[in-house]
């Protein structure tokens, strides 16, 4: 077995990720996150830092169970 260059193994056999379900989660924990954060010093934050915290959570979330390829890399 290969390895990739992240040093984790590739899933084989009958087992499949249900992808759809796994980014819906990481979405959803992430705008929880990210209005949890707007609203930590402030009762009332602005409209921008709202959707600035909730971003930056959401695509965090999302980094934690996706690896997105480089461009430069080489395609497997």
């Amino acid at each position: 077995m290969t390895r990739r260059r992240s040093g984790k193994r590739p899933v084989t056999g009958g087992m499949r990720v249900r992808a759809y379900e796994v980014l819906s989660r990481a979405v959803d924990e992430g705008v929880a996150y990210g209005w949890r954060r707007a609203h930590k010093h402030t009762d009332a934050p602005g409209e921008d830092a709202i959707k600035d915290q909730v971003t930056q959570a959401v695509l965090s979330e999302v980094c934690e169970y996706f690896d997105f390829a480089d461009e430069s890399d080489p395609a497997p």
